[in-house]
């Protein structure tokens, strides 16, 4: 396990009973993984703003699926279970509308059975030639062979109509139905989402503030969106380094450093500039004065006592001054 420190004067001591360098600029900086896992802060629904509630000790070595950063649900506990038991009711509400619908389908097929059978047997009374029966009783079968008729249409277009009122209460409940479990899932993504675990295996290595440049720890109350942490290893390891205003010019990309951890009996490694931010940044508990951010890649390969998170002072070669 290893401490991440920004002791300035231990690590100062250090590189100059190694290097013997005065008056130099020099950089303070930690190594940094280059794909690490960066965790922040979720848009969370109930709140602009969320607190930290618990986070792995930093540091602290987690496999892949280990729980990182825990925040507070605040309301997403009850509003779960609250689009939890609207979406039953809906479910409930939408079930017994296409139930009554489709019941009422049924009487109008049974009403309509019923209208052709009486109409397939007052035709066969209509279709009696009226040469061979009293004329009153040939009237009188007519009459009632087209009332059957009258009766199966209005039949039929009653069916017809609470078709269509089965076909669009099956649509409306189905929306409802669907938008209600779009909420219940975005309000159960949202309380998952207060649980960060780690994608890989690594080191937690908690993040800065950028607000006041200090580190970030359990109770914190942040915005969405802010870097809370990283789970960094060894795979991919750069150095990020923090230029002061004063020194931005002396540190352009492509300047050689010699690098050397705030750890006693880790070689110093080469490494090159290879970029520098071009806004500064105040570290309240630094000094007075901007910091430019700078990354810088290794140029020989690292010891392997090297680990994320460690601070770091760099120093420029004098043979690459511009």
């Amino acid at each position: 396990m290893f401490k991440i420190r920004r002791t300035k004067a231990a690590l100062i001591g250090i590189f100059f009973l190694s290097c013997s360098v005065e008056a130099t600029p020099l950089l303070t900086g930690v190594i940094e993984d280059v794909a690490a896992q960066t965790i922040e802060m979720p848009s969370l629904p109930g709140g602009w703003q969320r607190r930290i509630e618990w986070m792995a000790p930093e540091g602290a070595e987690v496999s892949a699926g280990e729980l990182v950063v825990r925040l507070d649900p605040g309301t997403l506990i009850g509003e779960e279970e609250k689009t939890r038991a609207d979406l039953e009711k809906i479910r409930f509400t939408a079930t017994r509308r296409v139930d009554e619908a489709q019941l009422a389908v049924l009487d109008a097929e049974q009403a309509l059975s019923l209208a052709s059978a009486e109409t397939r047997i007052a035709k066969l009374d209509a279709v009696i030639p009226e040469q061979t029966i009293p004329r009153l009783d040939f009237e009188r079968y007519q009459l009632t062979f087209e009332t059957a008729q009258q009766t199966e249409r209005r039949a039929e277009q009653a069916l017809t109509n609470l078709r269509a009122k089965l076909a669009d209460a099956e649509r409306e409940a189905a929306l409802d139905i669907e938008q209600a479990e779009i909420e219940y899932q975005r309000i159960r993504d949202a309380l998952a989402a207060t649980e960060i675990r780690a994608e890989r295996g690594g080191y937690v290595i908690y993040a800065e503030n950028p607000f006041t440049g200090r580190k970030i720890y359990p109770g914190d109350t942040l915005y969405g969106g802010l870097q809370i942490a990283s789970v960094a290893n060894r795979q991919d390891l750069r150095v990020r380094f923090w230029i002061h205003e004063a020194d931005y010019l002396e540190f352009d990309q492509g300047r050689r450093l010699t690098v050397a951890t705030d750890a006693q009996g880790i070689d110093a490694f080469a490494a090159e500039i290879e970029w520098r931010s071009s806004q500064a940044l105040e570290k309240q508990d630094w000094s007075d004065g901007g910091y430019f951010e700078a990354y810088a890649r290794p140029l020989t390969p690292l010891p392997v006592q090297i680990m994320p998170g460690m601070s770091v002072l760099g120093v420029p070669d004098t043979e690459t001054e511009q």
